[in-house]
């Protein structure tokens, strides 16, 4: 049965609606101000996975003041912003309420000396500098010669030398035991690569793959001289026993 609008039961049911809609939105306001107040306000910048690179330089970059409210905050924006670092390799930044932004950063580490015009490049693992350094100081890396001039390669440029690619591949698969015994690496093409092993010994190396069978073919070289001869270079390209060329003069230079 419909009620006349102008009956006390429909002027209630108005009323009702009415404090209704009053009460939402006085909760939509008391959110809104709660949400921009200084409770979300940014305190603390946490920082993980970095070991190269000054806090305080990754923070400048962020280019985020402490105190902004965290709700607007553009995390995407922000990792983005430190990808551009040439010692950041990845970045992901994300909130922990109520007032901490935690950023986690995948370094580049350096792996190899790239020689260029009378210095050095400092490259990573995947052939990207990650700055000009002009003497070896302290670093015991392995040099890489061979690929010629990068060019303009400056700190986050990538070098996509095939040679440098195929001597950073063998970098990798040499354990750390031995790696301190590669001096350098001639890497003009990717199959031309040769080693300069420890006493200033030429290894013919060929291209990247199967660099353990390689090495195991050196080291039965190694064992079987007989200690004092000049070696020319030693041939562990090819499976099957290793090639020592000596060095013809100074065989020669012996017998007389």
């Amino acid at each position: 049965m419909p009620f006349p609008a102008h009956s006390p039961r429909v002027y209630r049911q108005r009323r009702q609606r009415l404090r209704r809609l009053i009460f939402f939105l006085l909760i939509v306001t008391a959110l809104f101000y709660f949400i921009h107040s200084g409770f979300f306000g940014l305190g603390e910048i946490k920082i993980t996975g970095n070991e190269y690179i000054p806090a305080a330089e990754l923070e400048d970059l962020m280019g985020i003041a402490r105190g902004v409210n965290l709700w607007q905050v553009d995390t995407t924006m922000v990792a983005g912003r430190l990808a551009t670092h040439p010692l950041v390799a990845a970045a992901r930044v994300s909130r922990r309420w109520p007032r901490t932004l935690v950023v986690q950063v995948q370094a580049r580490k350096p792996a190899a000396l790239l020689v260029q015009d009378g210095g050095f490049l400092l490259v990573d693992g995947d052939g990207v500098v990650m700055e000009r350094i002009s003497s070896l100081g302290d670093l015991k890396l392995p040099l890489i010669s061979g690929p010629g001039s990068p060019g303009d390669a400056g700190p986050g440029k990538e070098i996509a030398h095939p040679g440098l690619k195929a001597a950073l591949a063998v970098c990798r698969q040499i354990p750390p035991g031995e790696l301190s015994r590669l001096q350098e690496i001639i890497a003009p093409a990717a199959d031309k690569l040769d080693l300069i092993w420890e006493g200033n010994i030429r290894v013919r190396f060929g291209d990247s793959q199967q660099v353990a069978a390689k090495l195991a073919r050196l080291q039965e070289a190694l064992q079987g001289l007989a200690g004092g001869e000049t070696i020319d270079y030693i041939d562990v390209s090819f499976a099957g026993a290793p090639v020592v060329k000596f060095d013809n003069n100074d065989q020669q230079g012996k017998k007389e």
